[in-house]
This record gives C-alpha cells, structure tokens and sequence, in this order.
C-alpha cells in the first residue's frame, strides 16, 4: 500500500473561499519547530490550495511526473510538503484574507511574503 497525503484541515476563518485569497502553509516538527513556511495566491478561490497541493504532493510521492511537459518541475513547497508528510511534521493551511477585485493580487501576495517572512535564505522559508 502507497503513502497518500490529504490535505489536513484548515485554520478556522471568516472568509469566503469562494473569492480570490491569499493562503499560507506551515509546517512543524514534533517539537514544534519552524520547518516550512509558503505564502501563495489563489484567483479563484480556496479550491487550489485545498485539491491541487494534495495531488501534486501524492504525485511526487509517488515518483510521478509533475507535468508531461515539465517532468522535474515540482516546487520547492511541494517537496517541503511531502518530505513532512512522510516524517509526520505537523502541516496548516490558513487562509490569511480576501483579495478585492481593486486589489492586485499579486502585490497582495508580496506584500503578505513579506509579512510572514516565507522568502529568504533559511531552510524553512519556501517561497522561492
């Protein structure tokens, strides 16, 4: 029988996941350790962090390309993510806000990278 990762449960919210939002993974060892953190975008709506991470994580587990096209292609968030699942880190989604429709998402997106500190040089810091 093959691992298989789900994708765990989500920080309780009030927002609506069915407008554009701005999402975060953490990770955490048994002792509660910083081990990952990833700030991403999602245009329409929390159904790409809930569904797509899952499947590319079980993908590369899996030993499966990411795309036809793009075979070595996995990101570094999804290497984090399956390498915790298999060591039994702890792994949080949270939905950090809304994005409005006069708002950039992508500038809302740096400016919460920034916020949370999920870009930089330390091992733990995912958004490359």
């Amino acid at each position: 029988m093959s691992f298989r990762w789900k994708t765990p449960e989500v920080e309780p919210h009030e927002l609506d996941e069915s407008l554009p939002l701005i999402y975060m993974w953490e990770i955490t060892d048994q002792d509660g350790n910083r081990v990952g953190r990833y700030v991403g975008k999602a245009k329409s709506g929390a159904k790409r962090p809930r569904t797509h991470y899952a499947r590319n994580v079980n993908r590369l587990l899996a030993d499966k390309p990411y795309r036809k096209n793009k075979p070595d292609q996995y990101r570094t968030v999804h290497k984090a993510l399956a390498q915790a699942a298999l060591q039994g880190h702890k792994i949080t989604l949270s939905f950090l806000c809304n994005v409005r429709r006069d708002e950039n998402i992508n500038e809302v997106e740096r400016r919460y990278i920034r916020l949370k500190g999920s870009s930089g040089l330390e091992s733990w810091q995912l958004n490359d």
